[in-house]
C-alpha cells in the first residue's frame, strides 16, 4: 500500500517522482503520484499520459484509454500519446477508433511515430506487406526508444508467424477487408508482457 502524497509538490516534481518509482519498478508509487498530478487544477498533458501508460503496463486498459484521451484533450500535438492510445484502441479491437486517433500523425512524414502509425493504419486494413514495409521503416528510423521497437519488432514478428501458419495450412493471405486484422495484432502486442 502507498502513503498519500503530500500536497507540497508541484507537478513538475510529482511527474519526476512517478519517472523515478516507475525506474524503481513501484507501480504503486508511480500511480500515486501520477494520480496526485491529474487530479489537481494545473494537470498536464504529459501527466495524464504518465498515469495512461502506467495503467496500460498493469493491464487496466479502460483506464489507460482514459487518461491517453484525457492527454491528447490537453495537448493534441503530443504524438507519443496519440500513438499510444492507437495502440490501445488495437489491443481492445477498436480498428476504427485506432485509425481516427492514428491518422493525424500522417501529417508527420519525418519520424518514427508516422511511420508506426502509418503501419497500423495499414494493419487496420489487412494490407499486411505495406504494414510491414512501414513498421521496418519506423524501427530503422526510432533511435531514441528501443521498447517500442521491441514492440514493432513483435508485431512483425507476429505478422510473419501468422501468414506462414496460413500459408503452411493451404489458407490463403486474406485479401484486404476479408479477415480482419484483431487476432494477428492483438496476439503480438499482448504477448509483450509475458516475455
Amino acid at each position: 500500500m502507498t502513503t498519500p502524497v503530500p500536497n507540497v509538490f508541484d507537478q513538475t516534481e510529482l511527474i519526476q517522482l512517478a519517472l523515478d518509482a516507475g525506474r524503481n519498478n513501484n507501480a504503486g508509487a508511480a500511480l500515486g503520484y501520477l494520480k496526485e498530478a491529474v487530479a489537481r487544477s494545473d494537470a498536464t498533458a504529459t501527466a495524464h499520459y504518465l498515469l495512461g501508460a502506467e495503467y496500460a503496463q498493469i493491464q487496466m486498459i479502460d483506464r489507460a484509454i482514459s487518461q491517453m484521451e484525457a492527454a491528447i484533450a490537453l495537448d493534441p500535438s503530443l504524438e507519443a500519446a496519440r500513438f499510444q492510445l492507437g495502440l490501445l484502441w488495437l489491443t481492445s479491437g477498436d480498428g476504427v477508433h485506432a485509425e481516427e486517433v492514428l491518422s493525424p500523425l500522417q501529417e508527420r512524414q519525418d519520424n518514427a511515430l508516422h511511420r508506426f502509425g502509418e503501419g497500423l493504419i495499414h494493419l487496420i486494413h489487412d494490407r499486411f506487406a505495406d504494414c510491414v514495409r512501414c513498421l521496418r521503416a519506423g524501427i530503422e528510423m526510432n533511435t531514441d526508444n528501443e521498447p517500442l521497437n521491441v514492440d514493432m519488432r513483435r508485431i512483425l514478428g507476429a505478422l510473419s508467424t501468422g501468414l506462414k501458419n496460413m500459408s503452411e495450412s493451404g489458407e490463403a493471405p486474406p485479401a484486404p477487408g476479408d479477415t480482419p486484422y484483431q487476432h494477428l495484432f492483438i496476439s503480438a502486442y499482448t504477448k509483450s508482457g509475458e516475455e
